[in-house]
């Protein structure tokens, strides 16, 4: 764990509000995100071991960029692409750098926007009222 300083214990702070606000997906959901993908990387394809923890439960939108917790923000990555590649890309322009094939790179496109779709589209974003709501619990968060 880093040292204490008064900017990493506001962050943790206000990481628990958020979580309050914007929950992860629970472990049922999750469940759900590797059956949808059929334990293979959304992305690349990459087929990933789940005992071995290969998997990431990645946001489509980046939580840097606003990117909710819900689980139709969620896909299934593997390690490289989601820490190494994509990291706060738009996922669409990222499939596009990483799948050069068209036919195979529409196929990803159409399986996560159907996954958007049938997990509900409308939190793919935390609203800005939300996070404002986060900033007026503890008015010390802000830097």
């Amino acid at each position: 764990m880093p040292a204490p300083t008064p900017g990493y214990v506001r962050n943790i702070i206000r990481r628990c509000f958020h979580e309050q606000i914007d929950k992860s997906p629970t472990k049922s959901q999750v469940d759900k995100i590797w059956v949808y993908f059929h334990n293979s990387c959304a992305y690349c394809g990459k087929l990933l071991n789940r005992s071995n923890k290969e998997g990431h439960v990645d946001h489509l939108v980046s939580a840097s960029r606003g990117g909710a917790n819900n689980i139709s923000n969620r896909v299934l990555s593997c390690a490289k692409c989601n820490e190494k590649e994509k990291l706060d890309k738009d996922w669409k322009k990222y499939l596009k750098i990483k799948v050069a094939d068209n036919s195979i790179r529409k196929e990803r496109i159409i399986k996560i926007e159907q996954w958007i779709k049938t997990q509900g589209s409308e939190h793919l974003i935390v609203s800005e009222e939300l996070l404002q709501k986060v900033d007026k619990l503890v008015p010390f968060l802000k830097n």
